[in-house]
């Protein structure tokens, strides 16, 4: 008995004494895997280059005493093949295992390594996760540690962010973003132009509804197309409501002077009856004064009476000339309102076949420019998705029941330990094949 206690004392070393309670927290502490969280030590599996922190105890009830096997204490790194070396324990498999059972198989096979009669207690920490690596078209490609709950979206981040790294690739691709600017731009521009001529002519053709190009209505579901469309009838109909209220303004005043005219005409045709009468009336009277019947007074009120009537008539006259003017003047007023806007149309119609004919000049020219980039670099140009981002796929290689499977990804996927992350130039239009991490 004194010979197997003394081998004993030469295996294991007792560092500290605990009480019973403080016994069963160091037993609690085996189920301990990982430093965050029930949920990744329930489903986590160790892989190669994982670093775990192992304490080893045996409870010995007889004395009360907790020993620590100080051999099997401290971080221990899990190799390339998957297995963990530990002292007197030898090489166990661990890749694909939980910590947990790591944890036994380490109590079981010391356990029967010593012929001890109890299974000693293991605790397993996750010190340092396996690293995963990062790959392809990222700003700062290479290895990174692993943090639980990672995504393929944090990754990318870690690893600068996806995009070309080739500087030449990135100037094309800058050259190529600043020339499909210019392009929508121009685009965006000849759409306005179209849409203004074709407002020009409706007011040319005194028409009161654009009829609008097929190029602009078979964009019509386009909201920016839509807009404009809108945007120049309703510049049309304001213009028309100006002339019309210019014209209808010149239309009341004719009324006006027509209505003038007519009294006018009616006052002078009494006047010339009246005139008439003053004519008979002076003839008789200046006979009675001529044959003694009547005083001269009375031939010179007759006199008097008709001049009054002839200078009244003349009034008239000139009243009625005057308002004849103002009405030639405002048909020739109404007539100038439509040559104002006709005038203005036409002027605008000018400047409109300038700028259209600059425009497709300058889209002939932007066209020239791509097609010349798609000649140097077709690929840098592929690259580009048609908001003039990169183009990228994200693929992730991972080690799944020892073999090595590769697939699509998406950015909320999560990471893995050990995974490697390819960013690729999507060149080509992609099928997406389960982008789900598995």
């Amino acid at each position: 008995m004194t010979h197997t206690n003394s081998s004993c004392h030469r295996r294991r070393k007792a560092i500290s004494s605990f009480s019973a309670s403080a016994w069963l927290v160091a037993l609690a502490s085996t189920v301990l895997v990982s430093a965050f969280g029930p949920a990744i030590a329930a489903t986590y599996l160790l892989g190669p280059l994982d670093v775990l922190k192992i304490r080893v105890f045996e409870w010995r009830p007889s004395a009360g005493v907790a020993y620590e096997w100080v051999p099997l204490t401290g971080e221990f790194t899990v190799s390339a093949s998957g297995t963990l070396s530990l002292p007197i324990v030898g090489a166990i498999p661990v890749a694909g295992k939980t910590p947990e059972e790591v944890s036994e198989i380490i109590g079981e096979q010391l356990q029967a390594q010593i012929g001890l009669q109890k299974r000693p207690n293991a605790s397993i920490e996750i010190s340092s996760y396996r690293p995963f690596f990062v790959t392809g078209a990222v700003g700062a490609p290479g290895k990174f540690n692993f943090l639980p709950g990672l995504t393929v979206t944090q990754a990318l981040s870690m690893a600068g962010g996806t995009g070309s790294v080739d500087p030449r690739v990135m100037e094309i691709q800058r050259e190529a973003l600043v020339n499909q600017g210019d392009m929508r731009g121009f685009e965006a521009e000849r759409v306005g132009l179209l849409a203004r001529q074709a407002r020009v002519d409706a007011m040319l053709a005194k028409h009161s509804k654009i009829s609008f190009p097929r190029e602009l209505t078979d964009r019509s579901s386009q909201a920016a197309v839509m807009q404009v469309m809108r945007n120049e009838q309703a510049l049309l109909d304001s213009r028309l409501r100006s002339m019309d209220s210019d014209l209808s303004a010149l239309e009341q005043s004719k009324v006006l002077a027509k209505n003038q005219i007519e009294g006018l005409k009616q006052k002078e045709a009494s006047l010339t009856k009246q005139i008439d009468l003053a004519n008979k009336d002076l003839s008789s009277v200046n006979k009675l004064v001529s044959q003694g019947l009547t005083v001269s007074s009375r031939q010179l009120g007759a006199n008097q009476n008709l001049a009054d009537l002839e200078s009244r008539n003349l009034d008239v006259s000139l009243a009625l000339l005057t308002t004849q003017q103002d009405l030639t003047k405002l048909d020739q007023d109404a007539l100038a309102v439509v040559e104002k806007f006709q005038a203005a149309a036409l002027m605008e119609a000018a400047d409109l076949r300038d700028k259209l004919t600059a425009n497709e000049e300058k889209m002939k020219t932007s066209h020239a420019l791509m097609l010349n980039i798609e000649m140097r670099s077709p690929a840098a140009l592929s690259a580009l998705s048609a908001e003039g981002r990169p183009r990228t796929i994200t693929k992730i290689s991972r080690n799944i029941n020892g073999a090595t499977e590769t697939f699509v990804v998406k950015d909320d996927d999560p990471v893995q330990p050990g995974d490697v992350i390819r960013v690729e130039p999507q060149l080509n239009a992609l099928t997406q094949n389960g982008g789900a991490s598995q």
